[in-house]
């Protein structure tokens, strides 16, 4: 395991002494878990960010796609569809 030297606000540091305590954790043990807290935590903020951009560009693209298209009235094709079939509004 790596050992580091790392600089904090003492005012930080008597924050983790205290937590540490409360949670009978020693200093390093709660720096350890806290940084791989954030970490976990940036991570899944990326990965949420790169799934919603993805989402918008294939809402984008589905949009581009939906302007070369005529212009239709889908409860109209249902319809037209059923009395095809020989059913009628209503019947499964």
């Amino acid at each position: 395991m790596a050992k580091i030297n790392i600089s904090l606000p003492d005012e930080l540091l008597e924050q983790i002494d205290d937590i540490a305590a409360e949670l009978h954790r020693s200093r390093s043990g709660l720096v350890q878990e806290a940084a791989s807290a954030y970490i976990a935590r940036v991570r899944e903020e990326r990965e949420r960010a790169e799934r919603r951009e993805k989402i918008d560009r294939a809402v984008a693209s589905a949009r581009a796609i939906a302007q070369t298209l005529e212009p239709s009235d889908s409860t109209a094709l249902i319809r037209a569809d059923r009395d095809r079939d020989g059913r009628r509004a209503g019947e499964r």
